[in-house]
């Protein structure tokens, strides 16, 4: 009876904190979660989960926003629509919060993330008086998002801001409207989130007064990065020049002969430019003068250097 006690325990705190990373394994590569995966299902996408205020985890619902709903986590969408987003309401029983946990596997100490994402607004709140938020934050030692250890740090900028400020009469909504909806961005610098440790991302939801709104997260995008110029595997003899580039050829060398795949990527993380080298050379004519990111990849080995284009 010892043995099945100690079990059990074991098996709880195993669901309560063995949440799946999901590993982001490329420099500058992102990761994309549109949650329309789920379809009209309770299922939680891989490395996602939700909480209420106890620790527990929340069973998803699935709604359109419409009719009386109580706090809880839930699959929403328009009926029918294949398009899903993943939102929250808080009422005074349950107050959720929603988040993911990620793995860097890129080989290198990432030292500032890029998060883009789309706040949709599914319900209108009854309290004109209050703006509501559902608050972001991120943490390197959590264990899982109740962790009370964790040190947490709050970025503004992504967090869940109520659209409909001025709306008190708790209709649903369709937040893929672009009335219903704002883009989200921030890149997130001064970072020491070393290879192969856990980076938890949570947006936290309050029980507010009057009827809660509902405010989801769609289209979710994060992508890592490390210091400009730090090699991720050394390809022999590699050569890259000039450095400014002035006349839009760019010549990249090594001991092997063979072609180089080469992706530029801005300093937000955007690919500008996916070629492979031609006799040593790459056209980058089309890039504006600025700094970028360079993978270069030879045979499995990639680096990462700078470029200045002038």
């Amino acid at each position: 009876m010892k043995k099945l006690y100690t079990l059990s325990i074991l098996l709880l705190t195993s669901l309560s904190f063995g949440q799946i990373p999901i590993s982001l394994t490329g420099v500058g590569d992102p990761y994309n979660q549109d949650f329309n995966g789920m379809g009209a299902t309770t299922t939680f996408p891989s490395g996602w989960t939700a909480i209420n205020n106890s620790g527990s985890t929340l069973t998803m619902g699935v709604t359109d926003g419409s009719g009386t709903l109580t706090g809880n986590i839930y699959n929403v969408g328009t009926t029918g629509n294949t398009d899903r987003a993943f939102g929250t309401l808080a009422d005074a029983t349950t107050t959720p919060t929603l988040g993911a946990v990620f793995q860097n596997n890129t080989g290198s100490t990432a030292t500032s993330i890029l998060i883009l994402s789309r706040m949709e607004q599914w319900k209108e709140s009854g309290n004109a008086s209050l703006n509501e938020i559902v608050a972001f934050s991120y943490s390197l030692n959590a264990a899982s998002l109740s962790d009370p250890s964790a040190i947490w740090v709050p970025v503004t900028a992504l967090n869940l801001n109520e659209k409909l400020t001025t709306a008190t009469g708790g209709a649903a909504l369709d937040g893929n409207l672009s009335g219903n909806y704002r883009n989200l961005t921030s890149l997130i610098s001064g970072l020491n989130w070393t290879n192969g440790t856990n980076l938890w991302i949570k947006w936290t939801d309050n029980n507010d007064a009057l009827a809660n709104g509902m405010y989801a997260i769609d289209d979710f995008n994060i992508r890592t990065y490390v210091p400009l110029g730090v090699k991720q595997n050394a390809i022999a003899g590699l050569n890259m020049y000039p450095n400014p580039v002035v006349n839009g050829t760019l010549f990249i060398t090594s001991k092997s002969s063979e072609a180089k795949s080469v992706l530029v990527y801005d300093l937000l993380g955007k690919q500008v430019l996916n070629t492979k080298t031609s006799n040593n050379a790459v056209n980058v004519s089309n890039l504006k003068g600025g700094s970028y990111i360079i993978k270069i990849t030879e045979n499995g080995k990639t680096d990462s250097k700078k470029l200045i284009i002038q």
